[in-house]
């Protein structure tokens, strides 16, 4: 990893999925992993993956673009999993960036067939994705592992209802996942907040009627997601973190996130 978050080969992935690679979020992490040294596949839904893949070979690095719908998430499993086994590294790492923002509110004025599409991507897509990695990750005994949440995982978001309710399941599929993994060797898994970072979509929400108070700078969660790949521990796997929390606080030490922070459940 690029200074100075530099750790030893032996916590940081050797390559690492990206997707959502071609634009917004996702592009910015690849770019930077790929500028870090970290073999990179970039993976999304237009050519704009093999163009983020071609700019970080131009600066030297290494990296494969993967045109892919994650929409058509069967395929999408079989085609990762023989680029996974054909690259032939020890130790991934995945981030799960890419997203569509689905139909906008109210629930009356929204088909389940819009749903269903938004819940395609956003939850089964990237999850295809994870599962195509897992089979290398377990043999190595080793994975990072980030999946992207916010806009209404916290809070009601009845302007973009479907996004909202793919964005919950995510948080709770990462704290699974990562009850998956425990005991298993060196895993750690993650569900992160990045902030009403000025993209694509956050502009496509505002005009769904979206009301966004406060935004973050597109460099907190790339700073966040390279952080937590190169960590050689992590006290808060399984959680919710955004990226303005205290998390610097429980990576390479042995601090350990309390039992209810950071967590998706009722509080009384």
């Amino acid at each position: 990893m690029s200074e100075p978050s530099k750790r030893t080969a032996q916590s940081c992935p050797d390559a690492v999925i990206v997707t959502g690679a071609g634009r917004g979020i996702g592009r910015a992490i690849a770019l930077d992993l790929g500028n870090a040294g970290v073999r990179v596949v970039c993976l999304s839904r237009t050519d704009n993956a093999e163009r983020t893949a071609a700019e970080i070979r131009e600066t030297g690095g290494h990296a494969d673009g993967l045109v892919l719908d994650l929409a058509d998430y069967e395929v999408v499993e079989r085609t990762v999993a023989r680029h996974v086994e054909a690259l032939s590294h020890d130790k991934w790492g995945v981030v799960l960036a890419a997203g569509v923002l689905g139909p906008a509110g109210p629930l009356s004025a929204c088909s389940l067939a819009e749903w269903d599409a938004c819940h395609r991507v956003n939850v089964l897509g990237n999850l295809a994705v994870l599962r195509a990695t897992l089979p290398a990750m377990m043999d190595s005994r080793f994975g990072r592992i980030v999946f992207f949440s916010g806009g209404g995982a916290a809070y009601a978001n009845p302007t973009v209802p479907a996004y909202a309710a793919t964005k919950t399941a995510v948080v709770r599929i990462a704290e699974n996942v990562h009850e998956d993994l425990k005991g298993q060797g060196d895993f750690s898994v993650v569900c992160v907040a990045p902030g009403a970072v000025d993209t694509d979509m956050l502009t496509a929400a505002r005009a769904a009627g979206a009301v966004v108070k406060t935004t973050a700078d597109i460099s907190e969660p790339v700073t966040f997601v390279r952080a937590f790949l190169s960590s050689s521990s992590c006290g808060f796997s399984g959680c919710f973190v955004h990226v303005r929390d205290e998390w610097k606080h429980y990576l390479n030490t042995d601090r350990v996130v309390p039992p209810n922070l950071w967590r998706l459940r009722r509080s009384e």
